[in-house]
């Protein structure tokens, strides 16, 4: 059991049985398929409060800001495999996706000032999962640009991604089997390696 992926499944949704949730739900279904283990974090059941700038990770690389994040930063880091959901909200990720994000600076100071070789594990790959409610063509740029950095903040590289434009009302992604099917097929091939890291 112990050579077994790990994959870390973040809900950002604050919707439950919506259709990010219903997506995450078949790439992790995917993801256990293909053998890996597999743990599911809903971020609008935690706490966390937003970064305050306060740039105290900058000495040690730990966030002096006692809340749920201190667990999250332990799962982040001990995952092999990443698949962030979340709705597109005003052409970016959901509120509880950002304040997690942006909490991630305290990985990045580890990474980067601080130079923690161990954030630099190889083969460390993640996903990202989103629907828009509208079909424009730049719906999603400002979440993957977002997901982008928040992967590589810890070394994990942007493998693949599911962008599905008009799917607003809950339960629509339904009528979209083949989206469904997409996100499955995403999740297995996250622990099998069947997708490439994006440039």
């Amino acid at each position: 059991m112990g050579d077994r992926l790990a994959v870390l499944g973040i809900y950002g949704s604050p919707r439950k049985g919506g259709n990010t949730e219903l997506l995450i739900e078949e790439a992790l279904r995917g993801a256990e398929a293909a053998g890996a283990r597999v743990e599911r974090v809903r971020l609008a059941e935690m706490r966390i409060i937003p970064c305050r700038e306060c740039l105290s990770c900058y000495r040690d690389g730990n966030c002096v800001i006692a809340d749920d994040m201190q667990g999250l930063y332990k799962r982040l880091l001990e995952a092999d495999r990443i698949i962030l959901a979340s709705p597109i909200f005003f052409y970016g990720i959901t509120a509880w996706a950002k304040a997690m994000v942006d909490r991630c600076q305290a990985l990045w100071a580890r990474r980067y000032i601080l130079k923690d070789e161990t954030l630099n594990r190889e083969g460390r790959r993640g996903l990202f999962i989103s629907v828009s409610g509208t079909k424009g063509k730049r719906s999603f740029e400002g979440a993957v640009l977002t997901v982008r950095y928040f992967f590589d903040a810890f070394g994990v590289a942007y493998a693949d991604d599911l962008l599905v434009r008009g799917i607003d009302a809950c339960g629509d992604i339904l009528k979209e089997p083949e989206a469904l099917r997409r996100a499955f097929d995403a999740g297995k091939g996250l622990v099998a390696g069947g997708t490439d890291p994006k440039i």
